[in-house]
């Protein structure tokens, strides 16, 4: 299941494309996030954003115009960027990003050249995890990487988003993800230390 969870929290987070689209005008994410049971009262002002829409087209292209107003580009300059080294040093591809694709290396993880997002991008931080979970890397390494290289910016990039956003999406988003990675750490501590959940 946490396996599932990285990978669709991930699938959210980069450029929207027709599938999520779809699977957001079924209503099957937010079924999904429901199930998770981190939503707060603003899951309805979510689900009622996503009801606006008629078709899965006009929710495609408002999200992905919200998508590019917030990450990508806007003036005068992108409200949330979307990368961890702007955090950290202000700059796309610093010396952070150097440490992620050497964490990523350990690991035997690349960033597929179709992907023309960088390492530090917030949605291939979450695909990481998801490939570790995938793998079997230790549980350990895992929660390492997430506390270590997510949630030490994450905080910062959803603060960003809430001021800018011009839809409840990506405030929900990235709320209920941040959410998820710290109940995450919370239930692999009460399993490490032997407590009965």
């Amino acid at each position: 299941m946490r396996q599932l969870i990285y990978k669709t929290f991930s699938k959210l987070f980069y450029y929207p494309d027709t599938e999520i689209a779809e699977l957001l005008k079924k209503g099957v994410i937010s079924e999904f996030l429901s199930e998770l049971n981190l939503t707060d009262s603003s899951i309805d002002e979510f689900n009622e954003y996503l009801r606006t829409f008629e078709d899965g087209n006009l929710l495609l292209e408002d999200l992905q115009i919200e998508y590019t107003g917030l990450f990508i580009t806007a003036f005068p300059e992108v409200p949330a960027p979307i990368f961890g080294s702007f955090y950290f040093e202000r700059e796309l591809i610093g010396e952070s990003t150097e440490r992620i694709i050497e964490f990523y290396e350990k690991y035997d993880f690349h960033v597929s050249e179709e992907i023309s997002e960088p390492p530090d991008h917030f949605a291939v931080e979450l695909e990481f995890v998801f490939r570790m979970i995938e793998n079997q890397i230790p549980v350990e390494n895992q929660t390492l990487f997430v506390k270590e290289k997510i949630l030490s910016w994450a905080e910062k990039f959803a603060e960003k988003i809430r001021v800018s956003a011009k839809t409840p999406f990506y405030p929900f988003l990235i709320n209920t993800t941040i959410n998820y990675l710290k109940e995450d750490l919370s239930q692999i501590e009460i399993i490490k230390s032997g407590a009965e959940l």
